[in-house]
Order: structure tokens, then C-alpha cells, then sequence
């Protein structure tokens, strides 16, 4: 079998995996409310959940890259998180206390942590054997299955099927999804599974661009994790409406994705990651003033579609303005934009309790013009310095 025919299979596995566990998520998601509502927990409770979640995952993924991955394998250990996954979302519907429910975090957040950076660096590998770039369109398949996936629950939503009934068939899909990355995945010998060198803290310039990614995974969290809880609770929106609410902003991204060559070669990289996610914080700021879901949504459009591109172009200026291996660089700033990810939506189950659900999206949208404005001066302050 000729390399390009193994680099192109390993790249269809990493992105049905990465549709998969993302189909599965944007499901889930939008049964948070009814899920809250079954087991009586307030959003402290939830928020209580998603830190849980987040410090097995950062942990998780810590131990994938340093100790499991250099022992197994990229491939052995997506397929082992993968299989993990399939019965995660299934325990949490099912499950009928507090306590059992804040026990799926600890298996649910191990899964992510061991097949999201797997995948990134199967991904980044058939990158550097091929020089060609494919984390745009690796990135596409998560936004598409987080839209397909909430497409998918307002549908069962809608037809009154039951949600163990729901999970239980996603569980045997992802399980199949096993079965594909055992046939498809990267070879061991095509591995890059050296142990990493000892851990280093990133340099003050590349700390401010990860500072960037950490406000942007947070807002992207707050979005996947909390819109559909606030427009049923705040805005009234019935439960499968609610759940278009990622539709949309994936819609937006997806595009956004699929097109970033063309945006930045026409706009320029200051303009698409800059401006434009200035211009999409202020459409969405005006729109939730309204209170008016028809007007809501289309503008969760356009800011999925003016800030997909921010984290790319982060990164491709991060990488500008250091000398460390382009490796080292990654992954200071995808340890500290997840974290945001991972804490973000955490930290939004405790003030919405105080504050409403509404203030934070408020907040989201001050955090990506200042983000957007950062941008610009970081990418101003180095044209002038040259």
C-alpha cells in the first residue's frame, strides 16, 4: 500500500472519529435541560459537572501524550477513549442520583482526553509527511457534527423518542467507529510517539496568544454547552428550537472552515481573525437586546461564521513570532486555549445562578471584541517591529 493511500485513510479515520464524538456531544447537549430537570439539579450542579469533567480531561490528556501514546500508540489509544465514549452519554440519561451522575464525568472526561489530542496528532503527522495542510478541514468535521448531531436530537425531540433509546443506538455507532480506526488509523510505524521532553512553561509572547485561545475555547463552550439551556429558560424557546441554537452557530463555522484559504488570501489574517470577530461580537451583542429568538439565531450565524478562523490564525502567528519547535508551540497554546474549554463553561454554572444566563452571553460577546481587539494590536505591534 503506497504512503498517500495511508495518509489519506488515516485522515478519513481521524474525521469520522472527530464527527462522531462530536455528533454524540451535540446530541447530548441539547438534552441538558430536560437531564436537569429529571435528576432536579440547578445550574451550580451542572457546573460542578463540567469541572469535574475538565480537570480528568486536562489530566487525561496529560498522561495520552507523555506516558500512553510513547507506550501504544496514537491509533491503540483513540480506539480505547473511542470505546469509552460509547456508553457515556448513555449513563448520563440513565443514571438517577447526584452522585451517579457526577461519576460519568470521571470516564467522559478520560475518553476526550485521550482522542482529541491523538487525533490532532495523527493529523499533524500526515501534515508533516506530506506537507499539505488538513487541520482546517480535521477541524470542519467537529462543527459538523455538533450541527448534525443537534439537527439530530431536535428531530427524536420532536418524534418523542425516548432518550435511552437514542443512546443506546449513538453507543453502537461509535462502537463501529472502533472498528474503523482499527482499519483505517495510522500505523504504528507511521507513529511519531517519541516521549515528550520535559515539561517546559511558555514564553511570555506565546502565553499572551494561549491567554487568546482560552477566552476563545471558553465563549465556544459557553455556546455549546449553555445555549440551549438559556433560550429555553430565559428567551422560553421550546426544547427543539433550543437545540437550533447550535445548528446555527456550527452552520456558520462550518463555512467559515471550509473557506479560510480564500477568506484570508482575500481579507488578509489581521481582517478575518481581527475585524471581522469584532464585527461578530457586536451582531450578536444587538441581537440578544432584542430578547428575539428569530433575530438571535441568523446572528449566531454570522458569529460562527466571522470567528471560526481566529484559532488558525492565532496559531500561524504564535508560531511567527518564536523560535521554539513549532510542536512545543502547539501544544503550549492547545493546553491553554482547552482550558478554557474546559473551565469556561464551569465557571458560567456558578454566575448564572447569580447573574442569569443572559449577562454571560452578554459577557461572551465583550471577551471576543476584546479578543479581536487584542489581535489586531499583537499583528500591528510585530508589522511595525519588522
Amino acid at each position: 500500500m503506497s504512503n498517500s493511500t495511508i495518509y489519506f485513510r488515516a485522515l478519513v479515520s481521524c474525521m469520522q472519529n472527530a464527527y462522531i464524538f462530536f455528533f454524540t456531544l451535540g446530541i447530548y447537549f441539547v438534552y441538558i435541560p430536560w437531564n436537569l430537570e429529571r435528576l432536579q439539579l440547578a445550574e451550580t450542579d451542572l457546573g460542578l459537572w463540567l469541572f469535574i469533567f475538565g480537570v480528568v480531561n486536562l489530566i487525561s490528556n496529560q498522561i495520552t501524550g507523555r506516558i500512553i501514546v510513547p507506550k501504544i500508540g496514537t491509533k491503540n489509544i483513540i480506539m480505547i477513549g473511542t470505546a469509552i465514549l460509547a456508553f457515556c452519554p448513555y449513563l448520563l440519561v440513565v443514571v438517577d442520583t447526584y452522585f451517579s451522575f457526577m461519576l460519568v464525568a470521571f470516564p467522559f472526561g478520560a475518553a476526550i482526553g485521550f482522542v482529541i489530542p491523538s487525533n490532532q496528532t495523527q493529523v499533524s503527522n500526515i501534515e508533516n509527511k506530506t506537507n499539505k495542510i488538513y487541520t482546517p478541514i480535521y477541524q470542519a468535521a467537529f462543527s459538523a457534527g455538533s450541527l448534525s448531531g443537534a439537527l439530530m436530537a431536535a428531530y427524536v425531540i420532536r418524534q418523542g423518542i425516548d432518550p435511552e433509546i437514542t443512546f443506546s443506538v449513538m453507543g453502537f455507532i461509535i462502537l463501529l467507529s472502533v472498528s474503523i480506526i482499527y482499519f483505517l488509523g495510522l500505523p504504528r510505524s507511521e507513529d511519531n510517539a517519541d516521549p515528550i521532553s520535559k515539561f517546559q512553561l511558555p514564553k511570555k509572547n506565546i502565553f499572551i496568544f494561549g491567554i487568546l485561545l482560552m477566552f476563545n475555547f471558553a465563549t465556544i463552550g459557553i455556546i455549546i454547552d449553555w445555549s440551549s439551556l438559556w433560550l429555553t429558560r430565559d428567551l422560553l424557546a421550546p426544547l427543539f428550537l433550543g437545540g437550533l441554537v447550535i445548528v446555527f452557530f456550527n452552520a456558520g463555522e462550518i463555512v467559515a472552515r471550509l473557506l479560510a484559504s480564500s477568506f484570508i488570501k482575500i481579507l488578509g489574517e489581521k481582517v478575518v481573525g481581527g475585524y471581522l470577530s469584532i464585527t461578530g461580537a457586536v451582531i450578536l451583542f444587538a441581537s440578544i437586546l432584542t430578547a428575539n429568538l428569530y433575530l438571535i439565531i441568523p446572528a449566531l450565524v454570522l458569529f460562527g461564521l466571522f470567528t471560526a478562523n481566529f484559532i488558525a490564525i492565532v496559531i500561524r502567528q504564535a508560531i511567527k513570532v518564536t523560535t521554539d519547535p513549532i510542536s512545543l508551540t502547539v501544544s503550549n497554546l492547545t493546553t491553554l486555549g482547552f482550558s478554557g474549554f474546559i473551565f469556561g463553561p464551569a465557571i458560567v454554572g456558578y454566575t448564572a445562578k447569580y447573574l442569569g444566563l443572559t449577562f454571560n452571553m452578554y459577557a461572551l460577546c465583550v471577551i471576543w471584541g476584546f479578543n479581536g481587539l487584542c489581535l489586531i494590536y499583537l499583528m500591528s505591534k510585530k508589522t511595525n517591529q519588522e
